[in-house]
C-alpha cells in the first residue's frame, strides 16, 4: 500500500497585508480575523476574487496558477491568517 503525505508551509500573514508567492500552487489559507481574500495570477487573473473569510475558517484553494510564475494573494476587510503554500 502506498501511502501519502501531504506537508505545506506555513505563511502567516497579517491584516490587510499581502504576499507574492514564486511557487506554482497554493493549498489553503486559515483565518484568524475576518475579511476578503483575492488570488491573482502572475499575469493579472483573477483566479479568487475577494471571497469572504471568517475567523476559525480553513478554506482549501487547492489552485494551481496559470503561470509558473505564481501570484499574489491578498487580504482585505481585516482579515489576517495562514496561507499554506
Amino acid at each position: 500500500m502506498t501511502k501519502v503525505r501531504e506537508t505545506y508551509r506555513p505563511v502567516p500573514m497579517a491584516a490587510d497585508s499581502s504576499y507574492r508567492l514564486t511557487a506554482t500552487r497554493v493549498a489553503a489559507f486559515v483565518a484568524k480575523t475576518s475579511g476578503t481574500l483575492t488570488v491573482t495570477d502572475a499575469d493579472g487573473t483573477v483566479l479568487f476574487d475577494a471571497i469572504p473569510v471568517t475567523a476559525g475558517l480553513d478554506l482549501p484553494l487547492m489552485a494551481h496558477f496559470n503561470t509558473s510564475m505564481g501570484g499574489t494573494i491578498a487580504l482585505a476587510g481585516g482579515a489576517s491568517g495562514t496561507l499554506l503554500v
